[in-house]
């Protein structure tokens, strides 16, 4: 028995941190699939980003006044952050596509958005095992295997938009949202990491 105990909120937070970064991976998939509605969807997003900014205001503020905490603090603080960042660039994405007046989405950019959906959804399954230390080796070799499948996509999609769009301007547009598709699925890769990171050093 502790004499003082751990508080074990830490993982409740990044459970909901981690399911509201799933809804805007979800959410932002549906925008591809019903695009005339984009708007709508991108002020969801936004929505659940400031929510997103709470939480983890919440959790960064709670490592400030902890004696304990369930694992090391500079951890929390990376994973917090880590799923903060996915968010965040999901957002922007969302944002981009209607600043850059894009009136039809290319379908192998709704590709990788769906592979940015899944990943969020094994990000959120993963967070679920940290506290208990449970086996979630399965959604990281699924998330390190949808970031090799977005690179690739994206690799072909570049070269395909180079050889057969004629307008630069709109080269420019969709080289800025590949890369920033591809970047998003990257940084599932990098949250999914730290995860395995942490709980590797707190076994």
């Amino acid at each position: 028995m502790r004499l003082i105990p751990r508080d074990d909120k830490y993982f409740g937070l990044l459970n909901q941190l981690a399911s509201k970064v799933k809804e805007g991976g979800e959410i932002f998939v549906r925008l591809f699939q019903d695009y005339q509605n984009r708007s709508q969807y991108a002020e969801q997003i936004k929505s659940i980003e400031v929510v997103c900014d709470d939480l983890s205001a919440k959790i960064t503020q709670k490592l400030n006044t902890s004696f304990i905490t369930p694992i090391d603090r500079e951890d929390i603080y990376l994973l917090t952050t880590e799923l903060d960042d996915v968010i965040d660039m999901i957002n922007d994405l969302a944002r981009r596509m209607l600043i850059y007046g894009v009136t039809q989405p290319r379908s192998d950019a709704a590709q990788i958005a769906n592979l940015l959906g899944n990943a969020t959804v094994e990000i959120e399954s993963a967070f679920t095992m940290l506290e208990h230390h449970e086996n979630f080796g399965a959604h990281l070799q699924t998330i390190s295997s949808l970031e090799k499948q977005a690179d690739s996509l994206y690799s072909e999609a570049v070269s395909r938009l180079f050889k057969d769009e004629k307008d630069p301007i709109e080269v420019i547009k969709w080289v800025s949202i590949y890369e920033a598709l591809e970047n998003s699925v990257d940084r599932c890769k990098d949250v999914a990491e730290a995860l395995e990171a942490v709980v590797v050093k707190n076994k």
